[in-house]
């Protein structure tokens, strides 16, 4: 009994996809350490994860007795650096929680009625969760930030379609969405005027996530992508999703984008299935500090995380896009204008 048992657990390790680099054996006799994830079905192996740290970017609050000299700055696209003397880079932003309330690192507490002045945040190197390191066949590793970073409406207006090249495009269209321009640092179109004329928002031009947070070099190492916005993309990958075949948009060349669908309930990434929560979960992202004070949603209860986007339309709604809940629930939908949930990045490297 013994002997077969331990054929069953070197299976499993041989089964685990990219990324693992240990079989768990907390027990003294497992090989994958299993967590019980609500949502039916067996339970998932929980991958040891590779990360990487690339780039950098405001995160957690700034500790008591740090002061800041605004005198001394760097320009890193829209962000503005300055000095703490603790030697670190801070950056300034005004508070704005969600949800009502925001419990920073720190342990402070900040609620809707007094986030109203600014606070200063640390910036940290980002830390990147490797995915696969042969993304579509492409030879290129794909990374996944491993908090919400920061937070971004996917569209401005849930009820405004726009007209590009004379075809129709709907609010949860994700070429042409403000949370693609805030990554890459593009300008969209917002809204059509009932004469035709287009308003070109260019608030994030040259100076999006993309310009902000990594710096000449590392710019140099993130590969262009083609990023896949098929109908086929937009079902999870046991196919349990109907396909977005009325609002699905072309494939776009970026070079950083957020999760399809079909990417974020990939096993091959250490994903479980699309309707699964629970401890362990591998889509649970935490919501830094500096993302709580721009808007993004934390979830109280322990062990969840935030909201954050995916590119994948709802399939039944042009005002709708599905997006990972706080328990990484992936079969869950939200309003293109939804304020607080947030964005957790990806992008290819090379080596």
């Amino acid at each position: 009994m013994k002997e077969m048992r331990l054929l069953a657990a070197l299976a499993v390790c041989g089964a685990l996809a990219f990324g693992v680099s240990a079989c768990s054996n907390s027990s003294g006799n497992s090989a994958a350490s299993l967590v019980g994830l609500s949502g039916g079905g067996t339970q998932d192996p929980v991958f040891t994860p590779v990360y990487e740290t690339f780039g950098s970017w405001p995160q957690t609050v700034m500790a008591v007795g740090v002061t800041v000299n605004e005198s001394e700055t760097e320009i890193h696209g829209a962000l503005t650096y300055c000095k703490g003397s603790d030697g670190q880079w801070y950056v300034k932003r005004f508070e704005n929680s969600s949800d009502g309330i925001c419990k920073y690192s720190d342990g402070t507490t900040v609620k809707e009625s007094s986030a109203n002045s600014y606070k200063w945040f640390k910036v940290e190197p980002i830390k990147w969760r490797v995915l696969t390191a042969n993304y579509n066949g492409t030879g290129k590793k794909l990374l996944l930030a491993e908090k919400i970073l920061a937070n971004c409406k996917y569209y401005d207006y849930k009820d405004v379609n726009r007209s590009v090249n004379a075809a129709t495009v709907y609010p949860n269209n994700y070429e042409h969405s403000k949370v693609r321009a805030f990554l890459n640092g593009l300008s969209y179109k917002q809204k059509q005027a009932s004469d035709g004329a287009q308003n070109e928002c260019d608030d994030f031009l040259n100076k999006g996530f993309l310009q902000s947070a990594f710096t000449p070099a590392e710019l140099a190492k993130i590969a262009d992508t083609s990023v896949d916005n098929s109908a086929d993309s937009t079902t999870d990958s046991g196919n349990n999703l109907p396909k977005s075949t009325d609002y699905a948009c072309g494939n776009t060349n970026d070079k950083i984008f957020v999760l399809s669908e079909r990417e974020a309930t990939n096993s091959e990434y250490g994903f479980p299935a699309y309707k699964r929560t629970g401890t362990g979960n591998a889509r649970i992202r935490q919501a830094t500090d500096y993302a709580m004070a721009s808007g993004a949603y934390q979830s109280s209860y322990p062990g969840n995380g935030g909201t954050w986007w995916i590119r994948s339309p709802n399939a039944a709604s042009a005002s709708t896009v599905r997006h990972i809940g706080g328990g990484g629930d992936a079969s869950l939908n939200t309003i293109v204008n939804s304020e607080g949930t947030g964005l957790v990045p990806a992008l290819c490297v090379s080596d």
